[in-house]
């Protein structure tokens, strides 16, 4: 490890937020950079910056273009020209007011008391102890290594995707599943592109720092919506200490970043609907979604569950929504999905686990006998509090003790994402060919981090109404 490798992967992260800055930034226009904090819009930028740049060095590859830091970094020429342009045209409009008595209204405003600062103390442990853990040993966890490191290997060395890289992958690799998108794959290779260079160690800051970047995101929006720091501070707390999440954000998997996007596009959806008038909120949402569905294959099923619950939502207050902003979102989300399935039917891969030819009455009858086993490896973990601390019972109380709250206001479009996400990832359990004792045993742990976040953001709204309507 020297000051120039330390020098380089600093470069590419910055990189990556300038990416994301400027994606930001045409997506939305000035008004986002008015109204939302910079912190949260500088981790906004990170998120969508890497997301960005692995689906640029995707597209590179049907140009045959290969991966060397300048062919990556020119295509950003002329985003980062428009972006320019767009502020010099608009010049202070939408500026943030840092006037001496804006920032003295805000400091009173915003005062940190001793339970706050001793959150954001544990917060912030918690925080550096991931990246301590996470560069102190290289790539290790199996998947990691023999689905996502695997690949980000073979990428490098090529220097792109070769055009029979997945059908090489399907031959030589059992297990390495070439049908899975390449978000975490091409995030590595960024990261070695950058470094000119294999380093297991180095390149596993990215994941500690997606799991920043949400943190500071999560606060934020539950800040906004309650106004309250402490109950902000407190489900960031809990949400940042729970081991699995924070286990996840250190080895290279992509079950933690598909739960942080999944999460974005539905806590944003929520905005929307009560600020409707800020379609900026609907934008970073369908770009959330998108991303969702780039980071794992389970990422098409929970980006149809948000695309129901919108439509849902659209139907029902029909008379205040704009019909065409849904219809672009939902057709954005729906054009990157095909996208994807539609380049792997191309390639005539597919997922041994969960596929197509598995939907069958056949299949669903023998399934309900799974029914048992899958219930038990569900209340295992409901209450295995090694994982979880006590979170699963915490929110079964919050809904068992309020179901009046869980079903009203927009709250109870999130409450049917979750019963979704239940019945819907049963059914595949039920569906899939897989021995399901090993199914079960080796996914399930993993598949509740797709749900985890947005789960940890509902209770805290849950509460938040509860004790709202206390006061009144």
């Amino acid at each position: 490890m020297s000051a120039g490798d330390i020098f380089l992967l600093s470069a590419s992260i910055f990189v990556t937020v300038l990416a994301g800055w400027i994606v930001l930034y045409l997506i939305t226009g000035r008004e986002i950079f008015a109204e939302i904090p910079f912190a949260e819009r500088i981790s906004l930028a990170y998120l969508f910056g890497i997301g960005a740049i692995t689906f640029e060095m995707f597209l590179l590859s049907f140009f045959n273009i290969g991966y060397m830091r300048s062919n990556i970094l020119i295509p950003w020429v002329f985003p980062v020209a428009l972006a320019s342009a767009r502020m010099l045209r608009r010049g202070n409009r939408g500026k943030e007011d840092t006037s001496p008595r804006a920032l003295s209204r805000y400091r009173r405003q915003e005062a940190m008391r001793g339970p706050d600062i001793l959150l954001a103390i544990l917060i912030a442990m918690q925080v550096f102890y991931n990246f301590f853990r996470a560069i102190i040993k290289p790539i290790e966890s199996y998947d990691a290594v023999a689905i996502y490191g695997l690949k980000a290997k073979i990428i490098y060395l090529a220097g792109g995707i070769s055009g029979n890289f997945f059908q090489n992958l399907s031959g030589f690799f059992q297990g390495s599943h070439p049908d899975y998108p390449l978000f975490v794959p091409l995030s590595e290779t960024w990261i070695y592109t950058f470094l000119g260079r294999f380093d297991d160690m180095f390149v596993k800051i990215l994941f500690p720092l997606l799991y920043l970047a949400f943190l500071t995101v999560f606060y934020s929006v539950l800040k906004r919506i309650t106004g309250t720091r402490r109950l902000a501070l407190l489900f960031t707390f809990i949400l940042a200490t729970i081991k699995q999440f924070s286990d996840y954000a250190t080895i290279g998997l992509s079950d933690l970043p598909l739960g942080i996007y999944f999460a974005l596009g539905i806590m944003y959806i929520y905005l929307w609907m009560s600020e409707k008038e800020k379609t900026y909120f609907l934008k970073i949402s369908a770009l959330s979604l998108a991303l969702c569905t780039w980071t794992k294959n389970e990422g098409v099923l929970l980006a149809f569950f948000g695309l129901v619950a919108l439509l849902a939502y659209a139907v029902r207050n029909k008379p205040d929504v704009n019909t065409r902003s849904i219809f672009i979102y939902a057709a954005f989300v729906l054009a990157f999905i095909a996208a994807w399935r539609m380049f792997i039917f191309k390639q005539g891969i597919v997922n041994e686990n969960f596929n197509v030819s598995m939907l069958g009455s056949g299949n669903f009858m023998s399934g309900l006998g799974k029914l048992p086993l899958i219930a038990y490896e569900f209340q295992k973990h409901i209450f295995g509090f090694k994982k979880w601390n006590i979170f699963w019972v915490l929110l079964l109380l919050v809904f068992f003790n309020g179901l009046r709250y869980a079903f009203s206001g927009n709250t109870k479009y999130i409450t049917y994402i979750l019963i979704m996400f239940l019945f819907g990832y049963t059914l595949v359990y039920m569906f899939s060919a897989v021995e399901i004792d090993f199914f079960l045993r080796k996914t399930w742990s993993r598949f509740l981090l797709h749900i985890l976040p947005l789960a940890v953001f509902w209770t805290a709204l849950m509460l938040y109404s509860v004790k709202k309507t206390e006061k009144a």
